[in-house]
């Protein structure tokens, strides 16, 4: 019994650890405010219930096309010049005399005389009116790092057998675009509009072929 006393006094105390409590979960930190001026274009514009307009590549935005073009140019040239000039003998120390003697188809006397007109007249004009209206819808092809939107948008009507085309291209701003989704024409940078037509009429509208090669060769 006292050895068994003995060997449990030299045993090693034995050292229980406690677990640590988990640490407190922090609630995350609100997003930073915007930079700049207190409007935040993004929240007013959800606030008037904008948030629909076309922002991304893919959006459509339709644009109200109404252009109206008038050009008149006129010129006139008008130019006269007249000369007259003569001049003669009447005496030669006598040798005038056995000149026309001589010479009878001189007539009666030594003399050259000459005269000359020239003039020109010259009158143009141009004048050229156009005007398109139409609505047609488009695409965002791309957005620009200034936040710009290219588009691009094709209309094609079929009637009886008649095909017009119109095609649109340019470059919006945001802030043009209206609460509608809408657009105005003459807001939109490097536009391009092309209105042609394929068809019977469009066939009238032309010369036809042998002529048009006749025109190209004939040089008068």
């Amino acid at each position: 019994m006292m050895f068994l006393l003995l060997a449990c006094a030299h045993l090693s105390p034995v050292v229980v650890s406690a677990t640590p409590a988990p640490a407190p979960v922090q609630p995350p930190a609100p997003p930073p405010p915007p930079p700049g001026s207190l409007w935040n274009e993004a929240s007013a514009r959800a606030l008037i219930g904008m948030n629909g307009n076309a922002r991304q590549v893919g959006d459509l935005i339709t644009v109200l096309i109404d252009e109206s073009s008038s050009t008149s140019i006129g010129a006139s040239t008008d130019t006269n010049r007249s000369s007259d000039a003569s001049f003669g003998i009447s005496a030669l120390l006598g040798a005038d005399t056995s000149i026309l003697k001589a010479n009878p188809n001189m007539g009666a006397s030594i003399g050259m005389g000459g005269s000359s007109e020239n003039a020109f007249s010259g009158d143009g004009s141009t004048t050229r009116d156009g005007n398109l209206t139409a609505v047609v819808t488009c695409t965002v092809t791309e957005v620009m790092s200034n936040g710009n939107l290219k588009i691009r948008g094709t209309k094609e009507v079929r009637v009886n057998r008649e095909i017009q085309y119109l095609t649109l291209e340019g470059v919006v701003r945001p802030r043009d675009i209206r609460i509608d989704n809408t657009v105005q024409s003459n807001l939109i940078a490097d536009a391009r509009v092309e209105f042609t037509g394929n068809g019977v009429i469009s066939d009238k509208q032309g010369q036809g072929w042998g002529t048009r090669i006749g025109d190209a060769l004939w040089p008068f």
